[in-house]
């Protein structure tokens, strides 16, 4: 099964966001937008996992942040990666923490047990649309969209499954391990 290792970002974010991407939308951009309840940052994209092995990541992983402190990180400004000269993602940016950069560097190493590599910088942000067209002149028609820096608090990270479908992606809690609290199966 094609999966995923994220961190929810609260209502507000949420909120923000879906009215940056009505925005977007009001002045002709297409997308696959992504709705509100899938909005996460992306710590590591896994791919096709079987459930045994995702399921013994899962443990070690949680095993490996047992009591991991708890911390925050702020989402803020909009942003996007383009190709050539067009964009392709829009993104909200996220304030890369010590911690959430230890966190990052803790799951990684645990994964790098179970034979997985990234070679990639990380680069934390919460994708909110992948471009399918856009308007002549697109940089001027954004130059306005920011976003305010809103707290999310975190103290837990969870495993995603992922099943691509024409409409978008579907997305469904496999396992969430908390810092204090440890593994909870939702599978």
């Amino acid at each position: 099964m094609r999966t995923f290792i994220a961190i929810d970002v609260n209502e507000e974010v949420k909120k923000q966001a879906s009215e940056i991407i009505e925005k977007l939308m009001r002045r002709g951009f297409g997308a696959t937008w992504v709705s509100e309840e899938n909005m996460h940052l992306t710590l590591f994209f896994l791919g096709e996992v079987d459930e045994q092995k995702i399921s013994e990541i899962a443990e070690h992983l949680c095993r490996r942040v047992r009591g991991f402190p708890s911390f925050s990180f702020t989402v803020k400004g909009f942003g996007y990666f383009k190709r050539k000269m067009s964009p392709r993602v829009f993104w909200l940016g996220v304030e890369n923490t010590d911690r959430l950069m230890k966190l990052y560097e803790e799951l990684r190493n645990e994964l790098s047990h179970h034979g997985f590599s990234f070679e990639e910088k990380f680069v934390p942000h919460i994708t909110i649309g992948r471009v399918k067209y856009y308007p002549d002149k697109w940089e001027k028609l954004i130059e306005d969209i920011d976003f305010p820096p809103i707290e999310v608090a975190v103290d837990r990270f969870k495993i995603y499954s992922s099943t691509l479908t024409p409409t978008g992606p579907i997305y469904r809690v496999l396992y969430e391990c908390q810092f204090e609290g440890g593994l909870i199966r939702y599978v």
